[in-house]
């Protein structure tokens, strides 16, 4: 079976809203629950202080003002201006905690998302773009983020407020309650169309903006490429079209929310048009006192606000429902390369860690790369693997180290089948330099260092002179600490390479895993690396993969692979003697050089 893995969708509705908020709950704000309980106290009063000032409103018009108490108007004036003032500090407190539950929850998804992406493996990355896997690390956690400092505040916050406001419009008058809310009911239907539509545009909103940052990606690491086949125009263009395509589901999206407080608006003119035909009616014929009505009227024109920020809520929900999905989606998404729970532990001194390939098979999706692979890889020793593109090299490494597994067959060090270690154990035993160099922004030090973060000063300017990487740092103006610029621009392609081999002599691990570790190099520098590579020999086992076969010479065995199998194995000149593919490979290079 071919080695697959899942890509990312773009747009799901399998996963209910009560499912989604259960799991965030459960592994994000519920620890967060002391400082939530706290906030929600601070949420209380200010929600509660709206009903009391209603409330007030009654004896100020009945008492105060039809008795004309004029040294009383001081103390309500004092009473109002201390509730607007408590109302106040609790909304900056509770905003503040609001905040900082937020920003944590923010945090803690984005580093939940990076451990977890970590652990996929390679072939993940090869159909996921890294735009996409980035705008959900990013764009979609910060979007969540709002669920607790926008709709969770805001709800527990309204509902409060609505709550004591209704206490004071029901003691007012219940029919009058009755009345001004008649129309509430009317507002479900168009909501839950609404919140179809807001969700369907924010699916393809979150979709082109991904792919927005796919091709920003794509523009930035291909500049070259762009610049040199006069791209510019064509790439603008493509960029511009994903940008209008997010653009237009964002204003879509944007359209659906602004609805729902204008079908608020709308109920709630309906409802002042009854009160004030049932209400002013009720005070003409005496039945109701002035201070009554208005003390109604300021609760009900109070809670309307709440109660319309908390109607956008539910369709804003769904705006943030497509982002939480997205980050839980991919946090949901399972590796292929795993380990057992009890993985088995490999006791070696380093002359028993023979490599050996048992019958392997390995397919890609539409290729089939292997089948019945079988060879033996010496410990102590040094064998190349060598033939054409396309042989299938690169991917024992691959296989070695568990970046894929095969489909069939076993892979064995020292006699135990790596599946069966741990990863760190299994990953630990090399060091690798390979076709891409792995070269970060960072200085010349920090990417030397990669390969033993906790080595002297001294240990990383021995790999330095070792791998000729001081033959040119020296030349620089802040030497080891140069920044190698992103992706190493700063650097050549064969210093580039030379930091890279560095790395790995500083690691220093029992097997060194070389891919063309010189393709990049000139004559010179090549000859360099393969003198230091002679010393760095003794006491390891090294595997090298080399398409110049002149690189290969001194090599105790050689592996010549042609269509994903071994046609020949044995030393450079017993292969060259037999006349055989390595011999015409040979042949073929000696000319062309």
């Amino acid at each position: 079976m071919p080695i697959t893995s899942p890509r990312l969708t773009q747009e799901s509705e399998s996963h209910p809203s009560g499912k989604l908020f259960r799991w965030l709950w459960s592994y994000y704000l519920k620890p967060q629950t002391s400082k939530i309980s706290f906030a929600l106290i601070f949420m209380t009063v200010q929600g509660s202080t709206l009903g009391a000032l209603s409330y007030m409103i009654e004896p100020m018009f009945d008492e105060i003002f039809a008795n004309k108490l004029t040294e009383a108007l001081v103390w309500v004036g004092l009473a109002i201006l201390g509730l607007f003032c408590l109302r106040g500090i609790a909304g900056f407190i509770s905003t503040m905690i609001m905040v900082s539950v937020s920003e944590r929850i923010k945090l803690n998804l984005q580093k939940d998302l990076m451990n977890h992406v970590l652990t996929l493996d390679t072939m993940f990355f090869e159909v996921n773009s890294p735009g996409n896997i980035m705008e959900r690390v990013l764009g979609d956690t910060h979007a969540v983020k709002m669920i607790w400092s926008g709709y969770i505040a805001t709800g527990v916050r309204g509902c409060i407020s609505i709550a004591s406001l209704m206490f004071v419009a029901i003691s007012i008058d219940p029919l009058w309650t009755l009345v001004t809310c008649l129309g509430i009911p009317l507002l479900v239907l168009p909501i839950i169309w609404l919140q179809k539509q807001i969700r369907q545009s924010t699916q393809i909103h979150r979709r082109a903006s991904s792919e927005t940052t796919v091709r920003l990606d794509e523009i930035f690491h291909g500049i070259h490429a762009i610049k040199l086949n006069l791209l510019e125009n064509n790439q603008i263009s493509r960029f511009v079209s994903k940008a209008a395509e997010s653009r237009r589901a964002s204003i879509r999206a944007a359209g659906g929310n602004a609805a729902v407080p204008f079908l608020v608006d709308l109920v709630a003119g309906l409802g002042f048009l009854g009160l004030l035909m049932l209400g002013g009616t009720d005070v003409i014929n005496g039945e109701k006192t002035t201070g009554q009505f208005m003390s109604f009227f300021t609760a009900i024109v109070l809670m309307f606000d709440p109660f319309r920020r908390m109607s956008a809520l539910i369709t804003a929900w769904q705006s943030t429902r497509v982002s939480l999905e997205r980050v839980y989606v991919l946090l949901e998404t399972k590796p292929n390369i795993t380990q057992i729970t009890k993985p088995e532990t490999l006791d070696y001194t380093g002359d028993d860690l023979e490599i050996v390939f048992e019958d392997v098979a390995f397919s890609y999706p539409d290729l089939e790369v292997f089948n019945n692979l079988s060879f033996e890889i010496p410990p102590l020793k040094t064998t190349a693997i060598v033939g054409a593109s396309g042989a299938g090299k690169t991917t024992v490494f691959n296989l070695l180290a568990r970046i894929f597994d095969p489909t069939e067959g076993k892979v064995r060090i020292g006699g135990i089948d790596i599946k069966t270690m741990g990863l760190p154990e299994l990953r630990g035993l090399f060091s690798v330099v390979a076709q891409d160099k792995g070269i970060f922004d960072e200085t010349i030090r920090d990417n030397i260092l990669l390969g033993r973060p906790n080595a002297t000063y001294d240990e990383v300017s021995g790999a330095a002179r070792a791998a000729q990487v001081l033959s040119f740092s020296n030349e620089l103006q802040l030497g080891l600490d140069s920044p190698c610029g992103p992706r190493g621009a700063n650097l050549s392609g064969g210093q580039r390479q030379r930091v890279a081999i560095a790395r790995a002599f500083l690691r220093n691990s029992p097997i060194l895993l070389l891919d063309e570790p010189t393709s990049a190099l000139d004559s010179n520098s090549e000859e360099l690396i393969q003198d230091a590579l002679e010393e760095f020999r003794s006491n390891r086992t090294i595997v090298v993969i080399a398409h110049r076969l002149a690189t290969v010479r001194s090599a105790d065995k050689i592996i010549v692979l042609d269509q994903g199998r071994v046609v020949e194995e044995g030393t450079h000149s017993e292969l060259v003697a037999k006349g055989g593919l390595y011999s015409g490979l040979y042949q073929s290079q000696a000319l062309i050089s």
